[in-house]
């Protein structure tokens, strides 16, 4: 039997109602996209250049968003579809844990690249290079 690959829509819309459902736990609410959706060691790449190359880092890296972030408010729009590629713009209203940034907005577009039915990497962008606290 032959399992159908999803499309891009299919994935990107599968991601736009993931991220608008709202989670205690983001590592386990967002393991099941990752499952789904994703290759076993997508690359992630924040907008300050940090790049996260292994589902053990990429855990890490929202280990320490959980511990050092509050996120009041989420809100998701999009999915913005291309070719190979679909991007989503996240306005997030958030505070630090851990005082290292008060309480502020930020937008962010996130672009989510595809083959073969799979997510192979997603890329954040914000909308200056000074708007992203270390903790992002």
């Amino acid at each position: 039997m032959t399992t159908a690959t999803a499309t891009i829509s299919q994935i990107a819309n599968d991601l736009v109602a993931h991220c608008k459902t709202p989670a205690e736990d983001f590592i386990e609410h967002d393991s099941k996209l990752w499952d789904k959706h994703f290759v076993n060691n997508f690359i992630s790449i924040e907008g300050d250049g940090r790049e996260f190359n292994t589902r053990e880092e990429l855990v890490a890296k929202y280990k320490k968003w959980q511990e050092e972030v509050t996120c009041h408010d989420c809100k998701v729009e999009g999915p913005f579809i291309g070719q190979n590629s679909f991007s989503v713009i996240f306005d997030l209203d958030m505070e630090s844990k851990v005082n290292a940034f008060p309480r502020m907005r930020m937008k962010e577009i996130a672009t989510y690249t595809v083959e073969n039915g799979k997510i192979v990497k997603e890329e954040f962008c914000y909308e200056s290079s000074d708007q992203c606290p270390e903790s992002c």
